[in-house]
């Protein structure tokens, strides 16, 4: 079967990408407005751009027929968001953020999980959350018709202490568990993890 993005409706397309690219990663995203107002939302189109410096990006689409979501509009009037991971015990909460309330309703009031204060920027991260990374806003670069890409500095990170080897440097995904994100209302447990070395230059198979 092939399939032609330029024949089909939106929807199918949309449907099609989300089912294709999986599992994703969830930027959990914390922000506040202008008159400190938290927001909490995820975001499953979200990948790692850098290490030098550290630099992370999410896409944010409009809502149809609503203009800029919450997230957004913080994020471009104030520079800057917290992007917090969600382990296998906020899965829930996770998705109860990403309900559509009004501008004036805190999600972190909504789900009951506790807004930490941040070291570095004025958004709130999720204490709860076993990763925390505090973003400055880099760039948000329109794509498309809907999508803009929030481009973000990591400035600061906070990892639960049974979560990091300081050892190796790396994050212990065992401990960690994240939630990935499938299609419909379809996640994922990462669970199950195997090994792979990379192979030698002089690898024939």
């Amino acid at each position: 079967m092939q399939l032609d993005p330029r024949t089909l409706e939106p929807i199918s397309v949309y449907k099609l990408l989300i089912s294709s690219v999986v599992p994703r990663p969830i930027a959990w995203v914390s922000s506040v407005d202008a008159t400190g107002v938290h927001n909490l939302a995820p975001f499953s189109y979200f990948m790692a751009i850098t290490d030098e410096p550290p630099t992370i990006a999410f896409s944010c689409s409009a809502r149809a027929g609503a203009g800029k979501k919450d997230t957004l509009r913080n994020v471009e009037e104030t520079g800057e968001f917290v992007v917090n991971i969600a382990d296998d015990d906020r899965a829930e909460a996770m998705n109860l953020s990403s309900g559509d309330y009004p501008p004036d309703v805190d999600e972190f009031a909504v789900t009951r999980l506790t807004a930490a204060p941040s070291a570095v920027v004025k958004a709130p991260r999720v204490a709860e959350a076993p990763i925390n990374m505090e973003c400055k806003l880099v760039q948000v670069l329109p794509v498309g018709k809907k999508a803009n890409l929030v481009i973000g500095q990591v400035v600061q990170w906070h990892v639960r202490d049974d979560v990091y080897d300081a050892a190796t440097g790396r994050l212990d995904m065992h401990r960690l568990r994240p939630v990935g994100r499938l299609c419909g209302n379809l996640y994922s447990h990462i669970h199950q993890i195997f090994e792979m070395k990379r192979p030698s230059p002089d690898y024939r198979g």
